[in-house]
């Protein structure tokens, strides 16, 4: 294999308009109102590509490209990141999100063309293949199965699409043999749609070879071919929980890449998401912060 992880979905711009939306209730009409903030930064796929990228992984990032403004930011900080970049044509500044925070989680606003990720090609010669998104990975089906024909283990992350998650739950309980992938990362919430309460949370294992299922500061358990393995989550000082789970996906996928046992693999995803939640958003762009976790993957 010539790489060892590529990720493949769509990279956002996103807008934190939390501040905005306050200041829209007393808006004058024909007046300019200013806030301290509007921050923005760039997520999804880029987020589980830095991570790893940051953890030591040679990473290929395969993402729809237009010739927007923001088209222009994600392709300067791919570069900027030492990531290879593999894109094929979309309409400019395909995928877009608005945030709005409260006191305990974030909400968002979308618009982003999904179905763009049919026009993907061949998908590069890979170890590991991660798409973050059930809906994303239903649209590349046909590259995740010719890549997976080729050698490549394939990895989805969940994601709250009920529609995505009622199709998986019909599957799962189908009675038919229905193992899509090799590792399903999924949230508490996102295992219970699918199957049921947390007693029924092995069978989801009929939907992929290995299956994690995160809980917050619960911490995570993996469903495998051995007994369940658990960890728990590592202390961490929340300064901005957006793209946790991304990075817990990179910490997972370098681990298994370097070799490491069930247990090593759910510690060093619980350290790599613990580690992007003390900073702002989850783009990484300061790996100096990963060193310790890097040197850690790598022995």
């Amino acid at each position: 294999m010539s790489r060892e992880l590529c990720v493949v979905g769509l990279v956002y711009f996103e807008l934190d308009v939390t501040a905005a939306v306050e200041a829209l209730r007393t808006v004058v009409p024909g007046q300019e109102t200013f806030v301290e903030r509007l921050p923005a930064r760039l997520g999804g796929a880029l987020n589980t590509a830095s991570v790893a990228r940051a953890l030591g992984c040679d990473v290929t990032l395969c993402h729809p490209l237009g010739a927007g403004l923001i088209d222009r930011a994600v392709a300067s900080a791919v570069a900027e990141l030492s990531i290879e970049a593999r894109t094929w044509p979309a309409s400019d500044d395909g995928a877009v999100s608005l945030v709005v925070r409260s006191a305990s989680d974030r909400a968002f606003v979308s618009a982003a063309d999904v179905l763009v990720l049919a026009g993907c090609p061949e998908l590069p010669q890979a170890r590991w293949i991660h798409v973050p998104g059930l809906r994303e990975a239903e649209v590349l089906a046909p590259q995740l199965q010719a890549a997976r024909e080729r050698g490549s283990l394939v990895s989805v992350a969940g994601s709250w699409e009920p529609a995505s998650l009622g199709r998986l739950s019909d599957s799962l309980y189908a009675a038919r043999e229905t193992t899509h992938w090799d590792l399903l990362l999924l949230n508490a919430e996102e295992a219970s749609s699918i199957a049921g309460d947390r007693g029924h949370w092995p069978r989801l294992r009929a939907l992929a070879h290995e299956v994690v299922v995160t809980e917050g500061d619960r911490g995570a358990t993996l469903f495998g071919a051995s007994p369940k393995r658990r960890v728990d989550a590592r202390p961490a000082k929340v300064v901005d929980a957006t793209g946790a789970g991304d990075a817990f996906s990179a910490g997972f996928l370098t681990a298994r890449l370097r070799g490491k046992d069930d247990q090593a693999a759910l510690e060093l995803a619980a350290s790599a998401a613990a580690e992007v939640l003390g900073m702002p958003g989850g783009v990484v762009r300061e790996r100096d912060r990963f060193e310790s976790l890097r040197r850690r993957a790598m022995t």
